[in-house]
């Protein structure tokens, strides 16, 4: 009688990793494009902050209006380019956004939270809010914590009040906030790449990510504080990278990797048995 074990074995590990359930992977960073290459990009324009400007730590651009106000006072970091024209890059980087945007709203609206948001401390996965909007209370604090992907789905606005702030050990560049309509970012800190479908306000404080307006029929970025603050820290700059993160297999990839491996298990036992 020939042995059978290496078969069975592999349809009983299978069966077993199948029944686990795995949270953690069905959030998932939404592919690449050149929306990463952006720290700031509108669709009907973006005006930079007056007094010191704000310094934007990516590229900024908007398309289809290349409207760029206030930079200077405002500027972008080398070695980052301030588009003044709707060109190649500003209509890819739009486009790409687009698809970004209705990536992550594809996954669902995951663990429902309160509307407003203050005191929270979160690990990775999928959010969404009672009523659809954001508040994230004047003075108060969330704090995001671990390795993994943070996907929040604003289904209306986003509010970051004043004296407001997103802290925590989360890599900010693995956070992502859809945002339905608009959002104000009126607070002292804010993480993460905001994609919002209209328009996108950055005050007084500093926002380490992104945002990325107008992915529906417009939207403008408006920074509105008198400067001194920063955007960016997750663009990647044109052919280099800030150090990509190894991708991972939603739940619906890794179903389909395990069941390849138990059809594999079958044949192995009826190779045995023959």
């Amino acid at each position: 009688m020939k042995r059978t074990y290496p078969g069975l074995l592999a349809i009983i590990a299978t069966t077993a990793f199948l029944l686990v359930p795995f949270p953690v992977l069905a959030q998932t960073a939404p592919p690449p494009g050149l929306w990463q290459q952006f720290g700031a990009l509108g669709n009907s324009g973006v005006t930079g902050s007056t007094g010191s400007g704000t310094v934007v730590n990516g590229d900024v651009g908007s398309s289809p209006t290349p409207s760029i106000t206030n930079f200077p006072p405002s500027t972008v970091a080398v070695p980052f380019t301030l588009h003044l024209t709707n060109d190649l890059a500003v209509q890819q980087a739009h486009t790409s956004a687009l698809a970004a945007y209705n990536f992550l709203a594809a996954q669902g609206p995951g663990t429902v939270l309160p509307a407003q948001l203050d005191g929270q401390v979160l690990t990775s996965g999928i959010y969404s809010f009672s009523g659809g909007a954001a508040d994230l209370a004047a003075l108060g604090t969330l704090t995001l914590n671990g390795g993994g992907v943070f996907v929040f789905q604003v289904d209306s606005a986003l509010t970051a009040n004043v004296g407001s702030n997103v802290i925590g050990t989360a890599d900010p560049c693995n956070v992502y906030w859809r945002i339905g309509t608009s959002a104000t970012l009126d607070g002292v800190s804010f993480r993460g790449t905001v994609i919002a479908d209209a328009s996108i306000s950055v005050g007084a404080g500093n926002v380490t990510g992104r945002v990325l307006a107008g992915t529906g029929a417009t939207g403008a970025v408006t920074m509105s504080g008198s400067g001194g603050n920063t955007i960016g820290g997750c663009a990647v700059a044109p052919g280099g990278s800030r150090g990509a993160d190894i991708p991972a297999l939603d739940y619906v990839g890794l179903t389909m990797l395990m069941l390849f491996f138990a059809a594999a298990g079958v044949f192995v036992l009826k190779r045995a048995a023959a």
